[in-house]
Formats: C-alpha cells, structure tokens, sequence
C-alpha cells in the first residue's frame, strides 16, 4: 500500500475545483485535499443542481471517476452541510440555464409553503413521489394579501392529501393593464403578453428544477385562477411550457386561441353569477373550433377559487388520460349564458388581449377590497 505521505494520485478537476488524492491506490484508503481554485467545468455530464450533491461532493465523485479509485476515505475541505433544507437549495446557486437574474426568496408564501430560490413557494407532503401543480394566482394588491394566501393554503391543503405537490408563482406588481391597479400583481394579459409570458417562464425555470428534483416525479399540471387563469390559457396555446393538463378557472381566453405546439388536456371551471362566466363559454367554443380536447363545469356562485373547484380540478388531473368530455361527469352542471350585470355580480380578472377597455363595474370597489375574488359595488363580499 502506498504511504499516506506519499501523493499516489493528483489528477482530478471536477465541479469547478481541482481535487488532489493523497496516499490512494487502487486497493488502498486514502484522503483528498479540496482546493478552492476555480478549474474548467467537468468533463462528464454531473450538475448539483440536479443530484442534490454539494461542490465538494461534485469534485470526489470527478476525482473518483477519472482516477478509478475503488474506495477512499475523503476528508473534504469544503462547505458544511446546510442546516435547513432553504439553505441546501440555495446552494444551487443562480440560474445558470436560461441566464436570467435569480428572483429573491419569497416572502409571500401562505402557512404550509416553504421558499424556494427562484422566487416561488413550495408545499408537498412527506415521502412518496407527487406529480406537481403550477399555481397562478388572481390579481391581488401588494397591501392585502390574506385572501390570495387562503386561496394557496387550502390549495396545499387539498393537493397534498390527494398526492400532488404545490408550486405558486407570483406575478408582477404593476403588471394589469389599468393604471388604476399599478400596486396590483398580475399575470400579463395586454397586447405584450407573449413576450411577457416568455420573460416569467424565464423566471421560474430554477425553483421548478428544484421542485421536480423534491418531487420526484416529470408530471406537471397548471392551475390558474381569474387572471392566472387567462395566463395559463397563453401559456400552452403559446407551448411556452409542457404540462399534461390545464385547469382554467373563472378566467378566460387571450387569443387567438391557436396551439403552437401540443394540445394538453383543458378543463373550464365558471360560476352562473360571475361576469368572467361570459369568457369562459366563448373560450369554449374557441377550443371547440381548434379541435382542443377540453372539458367545461359550471357552479353556483360567483367569483372565487372555493374548494369545489379544487376538487374539480384535483380529479381532472387524477384523470387526464381518459377520453373528453369526461365520463361518468363531475359532481357540477354545464355552463349556460347569463345575463350579468356588471354592478351587482363579481368582477372577472383582466379581459383578453386586443379588448378597448376593461369592463365597466367595480375597478372601483376592487380596489377598495384589494382582490379579485368577487366584491359587489359596495365594497362587501358576495
């Protein structure tokens, strides 16, 4: 065996740092010394990242790849283990993949999410692997925000004791296209929204690889509520990300409604007292046109994301393989044109693209509520 003071082995650069192996040989126990001079990337296909392994790690299992070493006793010069699992995922570091600007950890998550870096929040249960949902909020002001954060929780709630796990996004502050809610998030929904959309895509791609890698699972459905709900309609007419099926609720089409790549599975989830129930029935008929397979349910009510509607969203994901429209049906009845009028019923998230103006009723009594999920002109909930 070769001596422990004797270098048998120098020879290994990988994860961004040049390994030294002291005292190794093929049968023998050794120790590595971890400089933190930076190097050339490695040359075989590891990312931490990926496979959860630190820099450190990165650089042995390079060293012990190229050296051929069987075993070896590692003694590591290099970052201690996180103490939380926010702070392993912020070794991941920036975006390197699309080169966009890492978001800052979320400070917006509701009772039940963890951060991620990237900017979005993360709910999953414990142990098993879970398919994945992409959540897209309604327009909400940056002051009032207990609402939205109900709607993520029982969201999370009902998700993770079905076997999905949670991924929220949050839109851009100023991001509607009325002056008068420039301290709102929202989705983009004006004639920029394409390019918009592409930009936020962007943006999510370093927490959803951490959330896939949590997971465990390449399944990914989209949930996308009132004005989320006409940016998950963009999102896969557009084919800026792949998912295996779409729930739109109580929102709408931005179109033209054209599918520039796949045609997952859609359902649409409306409310007979909602004015965006409207929208709903025209984007119907505007995938009936495109020979989209797509389901439509209507409930009682008005504009809101309530546990039926999750529900109804939950068991079209269990079942987006099977044949549309869905048979037996679910426990809600067919959208039927209503006659809305815009002062008494609840407000829709922003109209489509190309639309002149918003719809005339309650910009004024939403921004007194300060969310979208349904307000009459006086201010009170319906």
């Amino acid at each position: 065996m070769t001596a422990m003071n004797e270098p048998a082995v120098a020879c290994a650069e990988g994860g961004g740092h040049r390994v030294d192996f002291i005292g190794a040989s093929k049968n023998g126990v050794g120790a590595v010394r971890w400089r933190s001079s930076r190097t050339a990337e490695p040359s075989f296909p590891v990312r931490h990242a990926r496979d959860g392994l630190t820099k450190g790690m990165l650089a042995v299992a390079q060293a012990v790849h190229s050296c051929g070493i069987a075993w070896a006793v590692l003694l590591l010069q290099c970052h201690p283990a996180p103490s939380s699992p926010a702070s392993a995922l912020a070794e991941a570091g920036s975006n390197t993949t699309t080169g966009v600007p890492d978001a800052p950890i979320a400070d917006w998550c509701a009772p039940g999410f963890e951060p991620l870096p990237g900017g979005a929040c993360f709910a999953a249960s414990q142990g098993s692997v879970q398919p994945l949902i992409v959540y897209l909020h309604g327009r909400y002001a940056r002051e009032v925000t207990s609402d939205e954060k109900d709607r993520q929780r029982r969201l999370a709630v009902r998700a993770n004791s079905r076997g999905f796990a949670v991924i929220a996004f949050r839109g851009r502050l100023g991001g509607c296209a009325a002056p008068e809610l420039a301290d709102w998030f929202c989705w983009p929904t004006s004639e920029r929204a394409p390019e918009d959309a592409a930009s936020s895509v962007q943006r999510w791609a370093q927490s959803l690889a951490i959330a896939r890698q949590r997971v465990g699972s390449r399944g990914r459905f989209l949930l996308g509520f009132s004005n989320g709900g006409y940016f998950a309609g963009l999102l896969v007419a557009r084919g800026l990300l792949e998912f295996d099926a779409v729930v739109v609720a109580h929102g709408g089409p931005i179109e033209p409604v054209r599918a520039l790549k796949g045609k997952p599975p859609l359902l649409l989830l409306s409310a007979d007292d909602d004015v965006a129930q409207t929208d709903m029935i025209r984007f119907d008929g505007l995938l009936a046109r495109e020979q989209w397979a797509h389901d439509a349910y209507a409930r009682a009510g008005g504009h809101g994301l309530t546990d039926e509607d999750i529900d109804a969203a939950l068991t079209f994901f269990v079942r987006a393989k099977e044949r549309l429209p869905l048979n037996p049906p679910l426990p809600l009845h067919r959208a039927v044109l209503h006659f809305h009028d815009a002062a008494t019923t609840s407000r829709s998230a922003e109209p489509p693209a190309g639309t002149a103006q918003e719809i005339e009723s309650s910009d004024a009594s939403v921004t007194r509520s300060g969310d979208d999920s349904g307000v009459n002109e006086s201010g009170s909930a319906l």
